[in-house]
């Protein structure tokens, strides 16, 4: 398996895709991490894009443990590493774009063992559950699934 460090604005991407989620939903994008309620804003998107860059790099340098950080798969000069900036897009990624964009993330930051309690999981976890609320038809979909044409309390017959 390989992995690389991704582009800057792929992690805006996925910022900017959380803020629209949020806007739709309850004005903040929110997750939480270690019992805490984590909230996205203005404020505070530098960090927690600067936490989702740290975490993939994390990855990725377990993934070439011998490796200099410059020498990475990606982009990971020291130029480019510090510090995160987010910057808005004009435009959104669609949500089955934003999924995509955060599988590939999750993909290229689940190599260290500490991934599965990392708070970047967290907030992936949560931006995929709201992008998926989000998909054409999703509103309009049954919650839960009914067909007149099984009935528990009668045994099917295979014709």
């Amino acid at each position: 398996m390989s992995a690389f460090v991704v582009e800057k604005s792929h992690i805006n991407a996925m910022l900017h895709s959380a803020f629209q989620a949020g806007l739709k939903y309850r004005g903040n994008f929110s997750w939480y991490f270690e019992k805490e309620h984590k909230e996205l804003t203005t404020d505070n998107a530098d960090e927690i894009g600067q936490m989702l860059l740290d975490e993939n790099i994390k990855s990725v340098g377990h993934r070439y443990e011998d490796s200099e950080i410059t020498d990475l798969p990606g982009r990971a000069d020291a130029d480019y590493i510090l510090p995160f900036v987010y910057k808005p897009f004009t435009r959104s990624p669609k949500p089955v774009e934003a999924l995509k964009i955060t599988g590939c993330y999750e993909y290229q930051s689940c190599e260290h063992p500490e991934w599965e309690a990392s708070e970047a999981k967290a907030f992936c976890d949560a931006l995929q559950h709201r992008l998926i609320d989000m998909l054409p038809g999703y509103e309009e979909a049954p919650w839960d699934w009914t067909d007149p044409l099984y009935d528990e309390a009668q045994p099917q017959r295979i014709a």
